[in-house]
């Protein structure tokens, strides 16, 4: 008879990491957090699906560490509107202060529909791509308004099968978990039997939610399983079962229990023999602090109780350990302790009227009932226009506390958290037994084999480079100039030994323009810069799978999408006149419609040379210049620090260089090669620049931005540069109607009632906010989501009428 002892240890004592000084696993986990912290990101969009011709706004969270605090790590993050044939269409920067920032895509009115992805990612997360933030956006067209359903392949569906633990053992009752997915990605019904290797039926089952189901099967030394599969379609497939180990140990984990989960360890009578009296141990990773529990083996099966109350919300790793510290099994569980933030939300109605003003007051509050000051992002809709399955909502709960930490896909996420009960709590376990965790794999971090840190957080703005001489020598201790556009500081530092510099701790906006100039220690300006643009981007890889069917409700959204721009095109924009095409025949003059950088535009210099005229004669750039223009000549054209510039009879004339203001400046210093036009301007037309342009003004035009790479082009003595900065985020309008009678003639058709980016409780957890209705009746949704400076995240759902 088989000897069972029951040994009940209830894990109700918690150690931080840093005190688990005598466990191998503890350390080398504590060593990983340290040099690796987890980054994450989180973005809130006003609604979950867009026209062309829309502006799609989002709210963009950055967490640190596995409790989720406000990341600390980075102060840039990227986000990047991939199309359907994966290149990226648009990218912004954010600033990114305390974790938390926000911005906006504006969609071409000509973007073919299709499924879209957002991408947000920063450059500590391209250390594990993994990471990085992506959600499928479905996006319609007026001009072709029927949605593609889903990708759905080609080829059999893929039935995978993950005995609980990690391996199946002879002579061990195991559970075994199955995952079926079609062509497409998404799960598929399946049902069938298991047979061993005599065609014996030994079982049988059937999935119980998107293609997940599990069964019970205790091996038979020296046999072989095989699943006989049957699909709703009517095909058949046979999946052999992964095979049992002879001799071995497992770990099952029941967490049917709100209080506890109940961890059973068991071994074969030969490998409880080769270990009598060893002592192996049960880590519980939840939320970044470790527990562990340590067990003789004296019977084939021991029970251990994990009570659950001190551990934190969110996925959970629950893994046995040798006595050499080799990780054996290891077996995934939701925890669910109800520790978010509760967010209340009142409004000062229930039913509102068309058009009438709402009052919306909400109130936060931690676990502990104690007041939460955070940062929340507001999304109101009317439902009848922007309808959406709730279960395939992503949600910054569903993100950061279950999809972030797994391998895969996770499909219908917001389905385990839109209405907890046992049935979904079941079938999110399914979901822990099919899917692995994704943060790290013990083995390679007790074996020291992670791969390197290549990139290092990216903390601000920068521009940097290279200074060499002619001759391509390093120029070390150069000083270096970085100047901004008229009026802006002059930034100046000196090259280390190799020639490089960088600007730091930079603040700009949109694409900026900048002029780098270079000297040697001497102060000699015959030298080469080299501006360092970043040597790559994240590669972007095929989407795992395309949106579930969106026909209908995009049908819905593109018809009200019409309608509101029929109402632009009779009235105008909200903020702006849209007019009907009108087109216009009429003779642009050759000299009026090329590449310039003054202020007042291409067509009104006295005098303009062009790349090609440029470029037929070598040498100097005053060499190539002397005698060409009218009334100018320069100050020692043959030297290479010469060719100032003079307005005959007059005085020195300013040098204009890609729209910076570089004073009476060399022209020998700016490569030919690079000049897209050259400019002169006198008298009245140069009046625009004021009294520094009294001698007339000189402005060049490089080809920057104009077929060029910036990384591509170097310089001598002085660089025209353009630099990314900062995005900064559009305004979302939001009528008001002080009066019934506002634009009554107008229709208001707006499918975004209000969007409000940053929303931030004070002292007392307390926030207020207002706005008007549009002309749909029906439920309108209010959907708020956020964080506080602890890492408590937050999201609350709430509806009201309009009739």
């Amino acid at each position: 008879m088989r000897a069972y002892l029951i040994a009940f240890v209830l894990i109700c004592f918690y150690v931080p990491l840093h005190a688990q000084t005598d466990s191998i696993p503890v350390r080398q986990l504590k060593a990983f957090n340290q040099a690796r912290p987890v980054e994450k990101a989180y973005l809130q969009f006003d609604k979950p699906y867009y026209a062309a011709g829309d502006t799609m706004y989002f709210k963009a969270y950055v967490t640190m560490g596995e409790r989720h605090v406000p990341s600390r790590i980075s102060g840039v993050l990227h986000i990047d509107l991939i199309n359907t044939k994966n290149k990226v269409d648009q990218n912004i920067k954010l600033q990114l202060p305390n974790g938390i920032a926000w911005g906006d895509f504006a969609l071409p009115d000509s973007l073919p529909k299709g499924n879209y992805r957002v991408r947000a990612w920063t450059e500590w997360m391209r250390n594990d791509p993994g990471s990085f933030f992506e959600k499928i956006i479905p996006i319609g067209s007026l001009q072709n308004r029927k949605m593609v359903d889903r990708n759905t392949g080609s080829g059999q569906p893929d039935v995978q099968f993950f005995p609980e633990g990690g391996t199946l053992v002879a002579g061990i009752q195991s559970r075994v978990a199955f995952k079926a997915v079609g062509p497409n990605g998404l799960g598929i019904d399946v049902r069938g039997v298991i047979i061993d290797n005599s065609n014996k039926e030994i079982t049988s089952f059937a999935s119980i939610h998107l293609g997940m189901g599990s069964f019970g099967l205790m091996p038979e030394p020296g046999k072989t399983y095989q699943a006989k599969l049957n699909f709703a379609d009517g095909s058949t497939q046979i999946v052999p079962l992964p095979a049992a180990s002879q001799q071995g140990i497992s770990l099952s984990v029941s967490n049917d229990s709100v209080a506890f989960a109940k961890a059973r360890i068991m071994a074969t009578p030969g490998c409880l023999a080769a270990n009598q009296g060893k002592v192996f141990t049960l880590l519980i990773n939840s939320g970044g602090v470790a527990t562990t529990v340590s067990c003789t083996l004296d019977s084939t099966v021991t029970v251990l109780y994990i009570l659950k109350r001190k551990l934190f919300t969110g996925v959970a790793t629950v893994t046995l350990f040798s006595p050499d510290n080799e990780p054996l099994c290891e077996r995934l569980i939701f925890v669910q302790n109800y520790d978010q933030l509760s967010l209340n939300v009142t409004t000062d109605k229930t039913e509102y009227a068309p058009r009438e003003k709402v009052a919306l007051k909400l109130n936060a509050k931690t676990r502990a009932d104690s007041a939460a000051m955070g940062h929340f992002s507001v999304s109101v809709t009317d439902e009848s226009k922007v309808p959406n399955d709730e279960n395939s909502e992503t949600t910054i709960l569903t993100d950061l506390l279950l999809t972030s930490d797994l391998k895969g896909y996770i499909e219908q996420p917001n389905y385990y958290f839109s209405h907890i009960n046992d049935t979904t709590a079941k079938n999110l376990d399914l979901v822990m037994l099919t899917h692995g965790y994704r943060r790290f794999e013990w083995k390679k971090i007790l074996s020291d084999s992670l791969s390197p840190v290549t990139y290092k957080p990216e903390r601000d703005l920068s521009i940097s480079g290279t200074v060499k001489t002619v001759l391509g020598k390093p120029v070390a201790k150069g000083m270096v100039s970085l100047i901004t556009r008229i009026g802006g500081p002059v930034l100046s530092q000196k090259t280390d030994e190799k020639g490089n510099f960088r600007f730091s701790n930079l603040l700009f906006t949109d694409t900026a323009k900048f002029i780098l100039q270079a000297a040697t220690s001497k102060g000699k300006i015959s030298t080469v810069i080299t501006y360092n643009k970043r040597q790559s981007e994240p590669g972007v890889g095929l989407a795992l799978l395309t949106v579930g069917d969106s026909t209908k409700r995009m049908l819905s959204y593109l018809q009200n999408h019409k309608e509101q721009w029929d109402q632009y095109a009779k009235y105008g924009l909200p903020n702006g006149r849209l007019l009907k095409e009108v087109k216009i025949k009429a003779v642009i003059h050759k000299n009026e419609n090329y590449p310039s950088s003054s202020l007042l535009g291409p067509g009104h210099a006295d005098q303009v040379l062009h790349a090609d005229e440029i470029g037929k004669f070598g040498g100097m750039l005053a060499s190539n210049l002397d005698g060409r223009l009218t009334r100018v000549s320069f100050a020692d054209p043959g030297k290479g620090d010469g060719g100032r510039p003079f307005l005959r009879g007059s005085g020195p004339m300013l040098v204009i260089l890609d729209g910076v203001n570089m004073g009476n400046m060399a022209m020998n210093l700016i490569n030919p090669q690079h000049i897209e036009t050259i400019e002169v301007m006198k008298y009245g037309n140069a009046s625009i620049y004021g009294m520094d342009a009294g001698n007339g003004v000189i402005i060049v035009t490089t080809k920057q931005g104009k077929g060029l790479d910036p990384k591509d082009i170097v310089s001598t003595g002085v660089l025209p540069i353009s630099a990314m900065g900062f995005y900064k985020a559009r305004q979302f309008y939001a009528p008001k109607y002080e009066h019934p009678n506002d634009n009554m003639n107008r229709k208001d058709l707006r499918s975004t009632i209000y969007w409000q980016p940053e929303l931030a409780t004070d002292k007392d957890g307390n926030a207020e906010l207002s706005f008007y209705n549009a002309d749909g009746t029906g439920n309108y949704k209010v959907i708020i989501e956020g964080m506080d400076s602890k890492g408590n995240i937050g999201r609350k759902v709430y509806q009201y009428k309009v009739e």
